[in-house]
């Protein structure tokens, strides 16, 4: 069965969305880059969410999916998980890949923090993603 996914933000215990935190950090072209990728994958089926527009992750990161962007070299990675709820797809952290190496390094240790976070108070630790 196929069914389409709601794209939520993490918000940590400052109530700051980390997210937009992250691409605040930007100039307009890679936010519009971001925003247009997660806009696509709000709008098809969740079957299609396959390379090139995300991965499913191994080793220390395994289960999670990486939303993958690439602007001006750079390979972008928003990382999530599909919930907490079916139909919902949570970001947890944002980071760069280069040479299959992740930048902040301990990213899958914070991803998995957030998600049992997001999993223990979903109301509390998460907001729909801001297309603005």
């Amino acid at each position: 069965m196929s069914y389409l996914s709601l794209i939520y933000d993490y918000v940590d215990v400052d109530d700051i969305n980390v997210i937009k935190t992250w691409l605040g950090q930007f100039g307009p072209f890679v936010k519009a880059k971001v925003n247009a990728k997660l806009n696509i994958l709000e709008q098809v089926s969740r079957t299609e969410w396959t390379m090139p527009l995300t991965e499913v992750l191994k080793g220390d990161k395994d289960g999670l999916i990486a939303v993958r962007i690439k602007f001006q070299g750079i390979e972008y990675r928003l990382l999530g998980y599909d919930g907490p709820f079916r139909g919902e797809f949570t970001l947890l952290g944002c980071c760069t890949e280069r040479n299959y190496k992740y930048t902040p390094l301990d990213i899958g240790r914070v991803a998995f923090e957030r998600r049992r976070r997001v999993d223990s108070n979903p109301s509390a630790r998460r907001s729909r993603h801001d297309y603005r």
